[in-house]
């Protein structure tokens, strides 16, 4: 087991590989401006003359990891991308199936869009045939919980339920920063419904994103690998919540995944402990239950607690362990380890040969401001 300085190095280590690995899931430019150009024409296309909702105000803008900046490439598989499409009335006078009805016939019966609208539990899926489909979910203001409230239809209840993705989106920022904030309510948090579509966040470099997001995006790569058989993979919002959730401003990557799982834990042995399932509430709204399948599935909640122990323990092992972490690294979070152990390899090999490594006294090959020795160049002749 490693100890003192040796932790600290690993722990440096693993940041600049998880990093590498981070990178490797981001988005490219192109299927970024790829996903801006498609929600743009859906805009209009829900803003035309000719729609039921032709004389309503709206507002469309994104939600989840598009808003957040926690989107990741997907292994298989088309990649979903969520947006808000807000109307300016109460919930209270509007029913929730005929809206969601009208909005799939808007896309069902469109010269383009007809083929490719399926109609689900909360929204209106648009299908592409390349790597992408969009979910556009219907929503009406809530106003008698005020703020950024709203309601949307959902098919099972037969009626409105309640969300917030808003105000959870600011919470989520704030935690990047780690600054506890109350429930933001109000007027700050109210659309500009002067204008009908909500631009889509310009695409981040990894180096730009925060601590908390890169420990998400690798939440959810590790998800879609362990869970990669299951019918029953916890879903984005849930694993984003708890992350935020028991993100304590950890500057280390490696530490930061370690000690949000350690907690995570916790919270499921509480649970346990009081003979019920950990619940995974909006933050900011906490009538909805992102957790709420679970009420109807025990195996899905059964699934997700074993794979979170699973996990945190895995990663407990790899932090503090001695050796090569290589395998466990690409068991946990699959072949895109691979890439990132290349990239990194190339940038050590371009720093040696500018003379730039040495080695600290455990033997570990570093950038050689924080070496002890410095390392030769390789003139592939043994001297220099």
């Amino acid at each position: 087991m490693l100890i003192g300085d040796q932790v600290t190095e690993r722990a440096a280590g693993l940041d600049s590989l998880l990093f590498e690995v981070c990178e490797s899931l981001q988005l490219t430019p192109t299927q970024h401006q790829k996903a801006v150009q498609r929600y743009t024409a859906i805009a209009r296309t829900l803003d035309g003359p000719d729609t039921p909702f032709a004389h309503i105000q709206s507002n469309l803008y994104p939600q989840g990891s598009m808003k957040l900046g926690t989107t990741v490439k997907p292994i298989d598989g088309p990649h979903d991308l969520d947006f808000v499409c807000e109307f300016n009335i109460s919930h209270l006078n509007a029913d929730p199936m005929r809206l969601l009805n009208s909005m799939f016939a808007v896309f069902k019966g469109h010269g383009v869009y007809g083929g490719m609208a399926e109609l689900k539990k909360r929204c209106v899926r648009i299908v592409y045939k390349d790597e992408f489909y969009l979910d556009i979910l219907p929503a009406c203001r809530d106003l008698g919980n005020g703020g950024a409230c709203i309601q949307v239809p959902d098919c099972e209840l037969q009626n409105w339920t309640p969300s917030n993705p808003i105000a959870f989106a600011i919470w989520f920022e704030n935690a990047t920063r780690h600054i506890l904030v109350q429930r933001p309510t109000g007027r700050a948090l109210v659309m500009d419904h002067a204008a009908s579509i909500q631009p889509i966040p310009k695409i981040e470099a990894t180096e730009d994103k925060t601590v908390l997001q890169l420990v998400v995006q690798l939440l959810k790569r590790w998800r879609d690998i362990h869970y990669a058989d299951s019918s029953f993979p916890p879903i984005s919002v849930v694993l984003t919540t708890l992350a935020a959730g028991n993100y304590q401003g950890e500057a280390s990557l490696s530490e930061a995944l370690l000690l949000a799982l350690d907690r995570i834990v916790r919270r499921l042995d509480a649970a346990r402990a009081a003979g019920r399932r950990m619940q995974v509430l909006n933050p900011v709204h906490q009538e909805e239950d992102f957790s709420e399948r679970w009420n109807s599935n025990l195996r899905a909640y059964s699934e997700f607690d074993f794979g979170i122990r699973h996990l945190a323990s895995a990663w407990r092992d790899v932090c503090i362990g001695q050796g090569n972490p290589n395998r466990e690294l690409e068991r946990l979070f699959g072949e895109v380890v691979n890439t990132a152990l290349i990239k990194e390899a190339r940038k050590l090999e371009d720093i040696r040969e500018k003379g730039g490594l040495g080695i600290r006294g455990s033997g570990r090959i570093v950038p050689v401001a924080s070496a002890l020795t410095p390392m030769l160049r390789n003139t592939n002749h043994g001297e220099e």
